[in-house]
């Protein structure tokens, strides 16, 4: 049942459906409402917030850029939380962008396509760049190049979040959506993801190539893992 873990699984011909480019707007919804679940029981909110909090430790952010914002709760809470007189967010799939835009609708936040190894700002233009659990979507040299483009247009602060590879890990993703959130698309994006997942030291050294200047790593519950780059 559990594969094997001791190195990423990563084939670019096995994609997750969500990221394919005719996946039924139907479909992506519901898969995109049991991300949100997924968020507000284990673990993604407490990652927005993570982020929350360490931009909070200094000066208020004038602005915020959530880059591959998905369904656009995190979005939304760390703009409330944060208030910046900008917020922006960004993602790579149309569809995916316009769902966002309607779970959030009324909120103050411009809605970008693009795509996070070319991001289209200038350099130091974003107070706070946030991007959660969507690293892992990418080999490991794109993954270096999405880093160091978060990193280029950030004046403040990078805080990236996404998930751990372990096989307890694995084993939880499992029985979540075997048991409660069986609805085929979220099972098998869910378990592809844990396997394309870094594990704390193969994360941190994608900082480190990315030219991160002393990044921070920090584990936290339900098989996430962040860094972050409080910028000079």
């Amino acid at each position: 049942m559990i594969p094997n873990l001791q190195r990423r699984f990563f084939d670019p011909s096995v994609l997750e459906e969500m990221d394919r480019p005719g996946i039924p707007l139907e479909v992506l919804s519901r898969d995109l409402d049991n991300l949100r679940t997924i968020n507000r029981h284990f673990g993604g909110l407490h990652a927005a917030t993570l982020a929350v909090r360490l931009a909070q430790k200094r000066q208020a952010p004038n602005s915020l850029l959530d880059c591959a914002c998905g369904g656009g709760d995190l979005t939304a809470l760390q703009h409330r939380a944060l208030k910046p007189e900008r917020s922006l967010a960004l993602d790579l799939h149309p569809t995916t962008l316009e769902l966002a835009r309607l779970h959030v609708e009324g909120a103050n936040i411009e809605f970008h396509l693009g795509d996070m190894r070319a991001l289209p700002y200038p350099d130091a233009s974003i107070d706070v760049v946030t991007c959660h659990l969507a690293l892992h979507h990418f080999p490991d040299d794109e993954a270096v190049q999405v880093l160091r483009e978060l990193g280029r247009v950030a004046r403040r602060l990078v805080v990236v979040t996404d998930l751990t590879r372990d096989h307890l890990g694995y084993l939880a993703v499992w029985l979540l959506v075997h048991l409660w959130l069986r609805d085929p698309i979220t099972r098998h994006d869910a378990l592809l993801s844990v396997r394309r997942a870094w594990n704390h030291d193969e994360f941190r050294e994608l900082a480190r190539k990315a030219g991160w200047k002393s990044p921070v790593h920090h584990p936290f519950p339900w098989f996430r893992q962040a860094l972050w780059w409080h910028k000079p």
